[in-house]
């Protein structure tokens, strides 16, 4: 193992998806709201009653989220999904919620407000603020910054603006190509939320992009580049462009497939939406969704210094291509590797590999229930592990696309604050063509014992042969490997900077409950100059308003 000290571990996580908000676990709650107490589903219907503008009834608030029928008057007015492609069902994010209300948004696309929000939510989750608490700390150029989608901006404020605007007799705004990038979501992130100057950059990897970006951060801390930095990617992909695309590759479930499945299922004649998505079962194919997922990700070293709450470690990302392919979109040999290595690396936190389960990558397809399942009980087989406990996610979320892999990470840490795995419960029964060998998939919500699981596995892949997968090692584990590495008073010192960053994380919530999400957005605020602003010796450059300095050496 390389030095202690230098391991990464997530020190905070935020965000949103169809469940709801990512920090203090409320999406996660969402997912297994039956098997929460009473207080905990309270908190829940709150925090969800704010963010969708004031819905007060359970059952309604509940039926707003996850996958349903899609809202054609917000989605598609036009009616081209709903009509034309008799695409109806989506992962939307919770009925009313609006994420340019809660800052002076000026025409940004949605995937670039819900960046906004998203790294808003995470920071303050993790009780910091970056001015006070990181700023004075850290050299700004070991803070790095990687985030982006995987297809793009494509709303109208985005790509899908400016490749109608002449098609609709209008003209394409100045904002329509540059809101478009992909990297214009670490770009927000440093320009409007940190003001880093930093190392910054997007990795897309199509249905793995969250991995991608999450792996350059890990190995910028593990090499001694990066100490400290914000890992994600925003998708908001309902819409009738990414749609018809996926109609043109038949893997999207539209009505007609959807009743066909029931039918053969012996469902209701009426078309359930929300059970449109069936990983791993006799399926329709996949369903859309939308999510903004991010982590802060810090050392343990500086987690320590900085009095950072350490929620799970995250040791590398196993990221493998598929060499020769039948197709672009046909699957391939990589995720095997992928899967095959992360859990060997997880070896040297855990000498018991079977403490682990998997949240797989699960789409919804026909082609992925059997290729994902083959390759899941492969490695079960090969690294002797027995009734390897599957779960997934895309039945409840649909496919974010970008953010899947943080929609499973969230998962991963909720469960080892509370002990529930989400099942795969729009999933009754295994399809026949599933590989079961020494597998054992989680069709409804289950509690476990949250000690008796060190490492969970989150896959991802996606067209072109982008591969990613991850073993996330618990927060106990990180925690006992920096009692072993640090000293008692080191160890003092941690938990008394500790308790200013859970009073702030706390008071955080009291305002969330009031329905203000604190939204950071510094447009125009404290800009530097050249001319003025720096200085740059042989020793290194100095910055105003960084105690810090940047150093050569």
């Amino acid at each position: 193992m390389k030095s202690i000290r230098r391991l990464p571990v997530i020190c905070g996580y935020g965000g949103i998806n169809s469940a709801g908000r990512s920090a203090f676990d409320l999406a996660y709650k969402r997912l297994v709201f039956n098997l929460l107490s009473q207080e905990e589903k309270n908190e829940v219907i709150l925090d969800l009653s704010n963010l969708t503008d004031g819905l007060t009834n359970e059952e309604n608030i509940l039926a707003n989220t996850l996958v349903r029928k899609i809202d054609k008057d917000k989605y598609d007015p036009d009616g081209l999904m709903t009509g034309k492609m008799n695409v109806n069902a989506a992962g939307q994010f919770p009925t009313g919620f609006d994420p340019g209300s809660f800052y002076k948004s000026r025409q940004h696309p949605v995937g670039l407000e819900t960046t906004l929000f998203g790294v808003s939510d995470t920071l303050s989750f993790a009780g910091i603020n970056w001015d006070e608490d990181i700023k004075p700390i850290v050299d700004p150029s070991r803070v790095g910054v990687f985030a982006g989608p995987a297809i793009g901006q494509l709303d109208s404020f985005g790509l899908g603006g400016l490749m109608q605007s002449r098609l609709k007799g209008k003209r394409a705004s100045s904002k329509h190509l540059s809101m478009s990038l992909l990297e214009m979501s670490a770009d927000f992130i440093n320009a409007y939320i940190l003001g880093s100057v930093g190392v910054t950059g997007a990795n897309a990897g199509a249905c793995a992009t969250f991995l991608y970006n999450l792996d350059l951060l890990i190995n910028g801390i593990k090499e001694d580049r990066l100490d400290i930095g914000i890992a994600g990617s925003a998708e908001a992909p309902i819409n009738p462009e990414v749609t018809d695309g996926f109609v043109a590759t038949t893997g999207i479930a539209d009505d007609k497939k959807i009743l066909a499945m029931q039918q053969r299922n012996g469902d209701d004649s009426e078309i359930d939406h929300t059970r449109a998505c069936r990983p791993f079962g006799d399926n329709a194919g996949l369903i859309l969704g939308e999510a903004a997922q991010f982590v802060l990700v810090a050392s343990l070293e500086k987690a320590f210094e900085l009095g950072l709450e350490i929620y799970a470690l995250a040791p590398g990302i196993k990221i493998n291509a598929d060499g020769i392919k039948k197709s672009i979109s046909s699957p391939g040999i990589g995720n095997y590797i992928t899967m095959a290595s992360a859990v060997n690396e997880t070896k040297q936190f855990s000498n018991d590999l079977k403490r682990s389960f998997v949240i797989a990558h699960g789409t919804g397809t026909f082609q992925n229930r059997s290729t994902e399942s083959h390759v899941l009980s492969s490695v079960a087989n090969g690294m002797g592990l027995n009734e390897w406990e599957i779960t997934g996610l895309k039945g409840s979320l649909g496919h974010t696309m970008g953010p899947a892999a943080g929609d499973e990470l969230m998962t991963a840490i909720g469960f080892w604050k509370h002990g529930f795995i989400p099942g795969i419960n729009t999933t009754k029964k295994l399809a026949e063509d599933v590989y079961k060998d020494n597998l054992n998939f989680i069709l409804e919500d289950t509690e476990k014992d949250k000690e008796s699981i060190d490492a969970i596995y989150l896959n991802a892949k996606g067209f072109g042969g982008n591969n990613a997968s991850a073993g996330i090692i618990s927060p106990k584990i990180a925690v006992d490997l920096a009692k072993q590495e640090f000293s008692k008073a080191e160890h003092l010192q941690y938990e008394q900077n500790k308790e200013k960053v859970r009073e702030s994380s706390i008071n955080y919530q009291d305002s969330c409950k009031k329905g203000d999400y604190g939204v950071i957005y510094r447009f125009n605020e404290e800009v530097l100059e050249g001319l003025e602003d720096i200085e740059i010796s042989e020793e290194g450059i100095r910055l105003k308003g960084f105690k810090a300095p940047i150093k050569f050496n």
